[in-house]
């Protein structure tokens, strides 16, 4: 009986783990959010449709409306960039730009413009008097916390985030494009992500000189040199989001319908389901974690989620307990670099059909090695690279449950 009722608990703090990975917490309105940022582990802000600002102090136990001048201006809020726990900076159609110095007591209206059919997106501050805004056609930027606007013309006409890296080297996103400031903002061009259409990129993820995209069904786009050269993470496979974010080199989350999140933990090589709301229409529009495991997302219809976990499940097992692997598994090709041939090992656990197909950085495929049934058991393959030029390729095995991906370079 004691051992029954120890299997029952241990099951039953699984479950409730399980369900708890992601708590819903109670924002207080029901209008979309597109924006959330934090900036510490207490404080954060979220902004949205009909001129929604709300706060908390308490790590998103509780959530105060913020009143601001915005409603009766330009009601849709796009973005808020809280620089410290007193400043606080807040985008909106007609180029509308709203700020607090006491933590949203009073607000400062910094720039407006009724009769302009556009609107600012994107916000970044290196310090609290240098800053950007991103806008249609345009982005302004500021050396006096945004009491004097310098405007630069903008080569693109919808976008979405802005981010500098220092006072010169910036980027900014928008449809189907990433383009690249190193004079400050005053004019920028295009980095050349490899894609044919033109891909909604809503967020920029950035981690030192990491910078990842993904947009809507496309695949996930990743830069190691701030966006000088791109590389397709996920070739062949339309991951395809609203709202990425990454909390270090190799941890990553990516939002999209139906509450629907995603997460890597390779650097946006593979990706899995972390949580879906088959029943919910919201989608997951703002993403931000303050450490590791502690994250926050922000979605349409005013839901806003936490976790403390990672988003993980935490469960606790028995030392009887099994272990269940996935289906198969990928190894690091050896030697890597080679010159002409290398070895390919993987293993399977599930008897399945599974391809094995080589990629080139920009997601072309170039050879399929082979696409039919294999039986459970190691394998290993000498693959002969002699129909490929030098350079870094992606190997990727994949079945209709999961896919894996790794890098190989060849030197001839």
């Amino acid at each position: 009986m004691k051992k029954i009722i120890l299997i029952l608990f241990l099951y039953l703090i699984s479950f409730l783990n399980s369900e708890a990975q992601w708590i819903q917490q109670n924002s207080g309105t029901g209008y979309n959010l597109y924006d959330i940022e934090f900036i510490n582990e207490k404080t954060g802000w979220a902004v949205g449709d009909a001129g929604v600002v709300i706060k908390t102090t308490n790590g998103g136990d509780t959530w105060m409306n913020i009143p601001n001048p915005s409603p009766p201006l330009n009601p849709n809020l796009w973005s808020v960039f809280p620089f410290d726990s007193n400043i606080v900076y807040i985008t909106s159609g007609k180029d509308l730009i709203i700020k607090t110095i006491d933590g949203g007591l009073n607000w400062n209206i910094l720039n407006f413009c009724p009769e302009c059919n556009s609107a600012m997106t994107g916000i970044y501050f290196l310090n609290k008097d240098t800053g950007w805004f991103l806008g249609t056609n345009k982005v302004f930027r500021t050396y006096d916390g945004g009491n004097t606007l310098d405007s630069f013309y903008v080569p693109w006409f919808t976008n979405f985030d802005v981010y500098f890296k220092d006072v010169n080297t910036g980027i900014f996103c928008g449809t189907g494009r990433v383009f690249k400031s190193t004079d400050g903002g005053e004019n920028w061009f295009d980095t050349h992500v490899p894609n044919g259409p033109f891909y909604m990129f809503r967020k920029l993820a950035v981690v030192s000189n990491n910078v990842w995209i993904v947009g809507s069904s496309s695949p996930v786009f990743r830069s190691t040199d701030f966006c000088e050269t791109w590389e397709i993470t996920t070739p062949g496979q339309q991951i395809g989001g609203v709202a990425i974010h990454f909390v270090n080199e190799n941890t990553g989350f990516i939002g999209r319908s139906s509450n629907n999140l995603i997460k890597s933990t390779n650097g946006g090589y593979n990706w899995y389901q972390q949580r879906t709301d088959s029943n919910s229409n919201s989608i997951i529009l703002s993403i931000e974690f303050e450490t590791d495991s502690i994250g926050w997302l922000a979605c349409g219809s005013g839901k806003i989620y936490k976790t403390i976990t990672g988003g993980e499940v935490l469960t606790y097992i028995s030392s009887n307990s099994i272990e269940l692997p996935n289906n198969f598994n990928l190894d690091q090709n050896y030697p890597n670099p080679f010159n002409n041939e290398t070895n390919i090992e993987f293993n399977i656990t599930e008897n399945d059909v599974y391809i094995l197909e080589i990629y080139n950085v920009n997601g072309q495929k170039k050879e399929e090695i082979f696409n039919k049934k294999i039986n459970r058991g190691k394998y290993k393959i000498r693959y002969n690279a002699g129909n490929l030029s030098s350079g870094i390729y992606i190997y990727r095995i994949s079945s209709n449950k999961l896919s894996l991906s790794k890098k190989f370079i060849l030197i001839k």
